[in-house]
């Protein structure tokens, strides 16, 4: 899809919203991803895209993204119940209940999409269980601290950096992830990540998120060969 002559990769974030409204951590950590990235020996340009909590940003940010023809599209959202980063598997289109920032509501909770109708899941062609134990295989750093409630004779496992979710939620996390699916669901995945310093710091989560973006390029790039 992406033009020869110029390599694009694009992430999103959100901006603040109810029970998020000082700042978005997922914002937050895109700010801080580089501005390139090189796969052997191609160079990426990161764009990075701030959007509003609202139906209709949304619906304007994918077009203008899709537009600029990018090889790879990443969404990044907040889930103030992840306790490390989740790579999103699926987009639902059943489940859209709740107002926007402007107070909006989708009509019937869903909506019509240009390439898949009405479609009730879309699912991303992307090997996400590849992806996630690819970035932990990598990220002894970044495995989530044990709890501090946690008993001194308790050897479980603290959580890793990265797990495979499959409930986007029904938000504007769940729908930009199915409008994008829409367009290319082998290019597209979504991305949620934790509050700020519950666990990660946001120069943690956006070192996560990159290793997630390297990834996401090599199942690209292979699938294009």
């Amino acid at each position: 899809m992406a033009s020869s002559d110029r390599k694009l990769i694009v992430i999103s974030g959100f901006g603040p919203f109810l029970g998020h409204e000082t700042v978005n951590a997922s914002w937050e950590a895109v700010q801080l991803l580089p501005e390139n990235l090189t796969h052997n020996g191609v160079e990426y340009e990161l764009v990075k895209k701030l959007v509003p909590v609202e139906y209709g940003a949304v619906d304007e940010a994918v077009s203008e993204i899709w537009d600029l023809q990018p090889d790879l599209v990443i969404h990044v959202g907040v889930s103030g119940l992840a306790k490390c980063v989740y790579v999103e598997k699926l987009a639902y289109n059943h489940k859209f209940k709740r107002p926007d920032n402007s107070g909006q509501y989708l009509s019937n909770g869903s909506c019509q999409l240009p390439h898949h109708g009405k479609a009730n899941v879309l699912r991303c062609g992307l090997d996400v269980d590849k992806i996630v134990a690819a970035v932990n295989a990598t990220c002894d750093a970044c495995v989530a601290p044990a709890d501090s409630n946690q008993a001194p004779n308790d050897k479980s496992k603290p959580p890793s950096a990265t797990k495979v979710s499959k409930n986007v939620g029904d938000f504007l996390c769940g729908y930009i992830y199915l409008k994008s699916l829409d367009v290319d669901t082998k290019r597209s995945l979504f991305v949620h990540v934790p509050p700020i310093d519950k666990p990660f710091s946001s120069e943690k989560t956006a070192e996560i998120v990159f290793k997630i973006v390297e990834q996401c390029i090599q199942q690209v790039v292979a699938c294009e060969c």
